[in-house]
C-alpha cells in the first residue's frame, strides 16, 4: 500500500483502535477501558494528514475546551518507527493542562503498524 493510502486509512483506523480499546459514550468521551490498565485522560492519534483525539468522561469541560483548542491546531506528521517522528508540537502544553495542580504527567507513544509500515501513532496521557 502506498504511503498516501496508509495516511488516509490512518484516521479511520485510529477511530477503530479507540472503539476496540474503550467504551465511548454518545458524546465521544471515554467511559471505560476494554483492555487492562487505567482509563486515560486523553488520547491523541496522529497520521500524516491530521489528528483525532478523545477525552475521558472525567475531564472537566474547561480543561476539555482548552486541550481541544490545542489538539485542533496540531498538524499531522509522517509517522515512522525509525527514526521516530518528533513529539506533537503542543503536547507539553496539553500535558500541563491535564495535570492541573497535580503532579507532572507525560504522554507515552505507541506506533500503529499495518503490515510492515507505520501509519499512525497514539499519544496517551493517563
Amino acid at each position: 500500500m502506498r504511503a498516501e493510502d496508509l495516511s488516509l486509512v490512518g484516521l479511520d483506523s485510529i477511530l477503530d483502535v479507540f472503539a476496540d480499546r474503550f467504551e465511548i459514550d454518545v458524546n465521544g468521551r471515554l467511559v471505560a477501558s476494554r483492555i487492562e490498565g487505567n482509563l486515560p485522560r486523553f488520547v491523541l492519534g496522529r497520521t500524516a494528514i491530521g489528528c483525532v483525539w478523545r477525552f475521558s468522561a472525567e475531564v472537566d469541560e474547561g480543561t476539555l475546551r482548552s486541550v481541544a483548542k490545542l489538539a485542533g491546531r496540531e498538524p499531522g506528521f509522517p509517522i515512522a518507527e525509525n527514526p521516530p517522528a518528533p513529539r506533537p508540537e503542543r503536547l507539553v502544553m496539553i500535558e500541563r493542562l491535564l495535570a492541573g495542580e497535580g503532579p507532572e504527567i507525560s504522554a507515552r507513544r505507541e506506533v500503529l503498524v499495518r503490515g510492515d509500515e507505520a501509519f499512525a501513532e497514539l499519544w496517551t496521557i493517563d
